[in-house]
Parts: structure tokens; sequence; C-alpha cells
């Protein structure tokens, strides 16, 4: 079952997602570990900075996060994190991801 890219969920992922400690982070993108409210499970959540405009070098553009996704949702293998959810804000995008 792959999400299409619209399905993005634009609520908030804290109304599900308990935010917690710093796990990492890179350019573009922080890490933090999380823990789904409904199920008490731990996940990482990996917030992605949106790129706000076309003229803009500070960000992911949409269509580079897409990608990731879609990879992400198609590859299953022990060795590659599986994705659990999306979440999309004003300025993120937010995966949730196998810790």
């Amino acid at each position: 079952a792959f999400l299409s890219m619209e399905l993005f969920k634009q609520q908030d992922v804290e109304d599900f997602y308990e935010i917690g400690e710093e796990l990492g982070s890179g350019q573009f993108a922080i890490v933090k570990r999380c823990r789904e409210r409904s199920s008490g499970l731990d996940y990482a959540a990996k917030f992605i900075k949106k790129r706000q405009s076309m003229a803009s070098s500070r960000g992911v553009r949409r269509e580079d996060i897409e990608r990731e996704v879609t990879i992400l949702q198609q590859v299953q293998h022990p060795n590659v994190v599986t994705l659990h959810d999306v979440y999309e804000n004003r300025t993120d995008v937010v995966l949730i991801l196998e810790l």
C-alpha cells in the first residue's frame, strides 16, 4: 500500500507522536526519537526542511523529498529502515521511520 504524495498527512505530527531527544542531524534534516501515542512504540522522526521558494537554495525540493519517500516505500529489506508514516507542515516534511 503506497501512500500517494497527496497523502503526506497535513495534521500536526505532535498530535500523534511524542517527540523526544535528537538522534542526529544533517544539512537539512534533524532526526529525533519519537513515541507513537496510540501504540507506545518508539520510532525515529526525520524532520526535512522544505525549500520555501524556487529561488532558495536552503532546504530540500519537494520532489526530492517525494523521491526519498517513494524509495523508502518500495524497499523492503532488512538493512533499510521501514517508513511508517509521513506528515507535512508549512516548513517540514516529517518521515516517521523505524528506529
